[in-house]
């Protein structure tokens, strides 16, 4: 009986870590590996054109594993794009490996660099609302610094800092 769990155990510690040679390589194994076959010092270096397809797309599998933070995640998203081994998946994946490395000029669904529309919110370049001084941003700040001016008058008058003279 021993001998049997002992096996099952062997067996199930095989089939994991087959299973984790399977997942998805990190950003920066594949960047590392990228720069070994090429002799690059740093990313710059690196010649878009000596790097094939295959790779561009397991460095964009790797960065949309990155960008969504988890497997499950990752495979549900790959679902909505055709599937594992659809045309539109690896085009995808393609095309965000290049973008990661600023390889390509397309621009694909996500701008001209990884996810453009996600970093003015994140406070990347500049806040959403800050396309100039709109009229309900001044009236906001005009708003509040008004308040503030009356809360600071009504203190003194309660202090009895201010006096109000009544009239005869």
């Amino acid at each position: 009986m021993k001998t049997l769990w002992i096996a099952l155990a062997s067996i199930l510690a095989l089939v994991t870590s087959a299973y984790a040679h399977m997942e998805t390589s990190s950003v920066e194994d594949m960047m590392g590996s990228m720069m070994a076959e090429q002799n690059a010092s740093e990313l710059g270096q690196l010649d878009c054109s000596k790097i094939p397809d295959s790779e561009f797309e397991e460095l964009g599998d790797a960065t949309m594993e990155r960008m969504v933070g988890g497997s499950e995640l990752h495979e549900q998203m790959d679902t909505m794009m055709g599937g594992e081994g659809s045309a539109s998946l690896t085009q995808m994946h393609i095309i965000m490996g290049k973008n990661w490395l600023s390889c390509t000029s397309l621009q694909g669904m996500m701008g001209s660099n990884m996810m453009p529309m996600m970093m003015r919110m994140m406070g990347n370049y500049y806040p959403s609302y800050y396309t100039g001084y709109n009229a309900a941003l001044i009236f906001a700040i005009l708003g509040w610094g008004l308040a503030a001016v009356l809360i600071v008058i009504l203190v003194l008058i309660l202090t009895g800092n201010i006096k109000i003279k009544k009239r005869k």
